[in-house]
């Protein structure tokens, strides 16, 4: 990265989706709408973010990986990198994420290798009199990104491909079939050896309710 990348702020992206006729934000930016953005927030926790309590965690993994656009090859999915404890890169990120956590709209991040590039690089930003606020002086380089220039966005547009019986969309089931209908509509007294008897005509009619919800 060079000093053209642009300061991927809040204001670069409202303009960007101003311009491109959008939504301010992404309209998937949820856990339960986007498996990039879950798998970056997740992967966040390993970071020294606040983790996902874990049996949401792996709820939600079971359920983003019986999905079309979960990544089927590590260089497709969202990965974090570093040595002794400390996260050095963030790559194919959601930049939603990012911007939560770092104040930047990007979905890659890299930190300077060591000490020596973090003085090289805040000797040559003084000497150029980039402002303290800018991106450059706490990462070597980032790939800023706007929501509608992510590979998962126009597949989200056209559904997740979610098996029926997973998907965040399915219809509630029917309950309570019988919640308006009285056992005691099944019975009437009548003046027979044993007091009661079974109202034949109203049995016929549930069961025949039964068969066409079948």
């Amino acid at each position: 990265m060079d000093a053209t990348t642009p300061e991927p702020d809040m204001d670069w992206y409202l303009n960007l989706s101003r311009e491109r006729g959008t939504t301010p934000r992404c309209p998937f930016a949820s856990v339960e709408r986007c498996p990039r953005y879950y798998e970056s927030l997740s992967l966040l926790g390993e970071a020294g973010s606040t983790k996902i309590p874990a049996d949401d965690d792996a709820r939600l993994k079971a359920l983003w990986e019986k999905s079309d656009l979960w990544p089927r090859t590590a260089e497709g999915g969202t990965s974090i990198f570093g040595t002794d404890g400390r996260t050095s890169a963030f790559s194919n990120f959601c930049p939603e994420v990012s911007y939560d956590r770092f104040h930047l709209f990007a979905s890659g991040l890299y930190r300077h290798a060591d000490e020596i590039d973090v003085e090289s690089a805040h000797r040559e930003l003084g000497r150029s009199g980039v402002p303290g606020t800018h991106w450059r002086w706490l990462w070597a380089g980032i790939s800023p990104m706007h929501f509608t220039e992510c590979p998962l966005y126009s597949p989200l547009t056209h559904g997740t491909r979610l098996p029926p019986e997973t998907s965040a969309e399915k219809k509630e089931p029917l309950r309570a079939e019988v919640v308006d209908e009285k056992p005691a509509d099944l019975l009437t007294l009548n003046p027979n050896f044993h007091g009661v008897g079974i109202n034949l005509k109203e049995a016929a009619r549930r069961i025949r309710r039964r068969f066409k919800r079948s």
